[in-house]
């Protein structure tokens, strides 16, 4: 399993864009085969920061993920809107645990 996690910063101006661009990508990209969970938040410290999750159960399904026309749209329709830092981060899961 990998879990991809990160964050982007948006402009106060183009919260309704990105929004919108986020909301296409999360429809799309949880249809695929592979996904497990795929979401975006908003940081309740930063009112510019968007958290992001993702859940895959592979690197074949990432991979397919990213050669995606949805995946692209979603760039395309992201960048003009980021305003700030992003990071984002892949990491490979072993094994979990659940706490509650």
């Amino acid at each position: 399993m990998i879990i991809v996690n990160g964050h982007l910063t948006i402009d106060p101006a183009q919260r309704d864009a990105a929004e919108a661009a986020i909301a296409d990508a999360v429809a799309a990209t949880r249809a695929e085969p592979g996904n497990v969970d795929y979401r975006f938040s908003a940081d309740l410290a930063d009112p510019n920061r968007i958290n992001m999750v993702e859940i895959w159960e592979d690197q074949a399904a990432i991979d397919a993920h990213m050669g995606t026309d949805h995946l692209a749209a979603f760039m395309a329709a992201i960048g003009p809107c980021v305003s700030g830092s992003v990071s984002i981060t892949s990491y490979a899961i072993a094994s979990s645990t659940t706490l509650l």
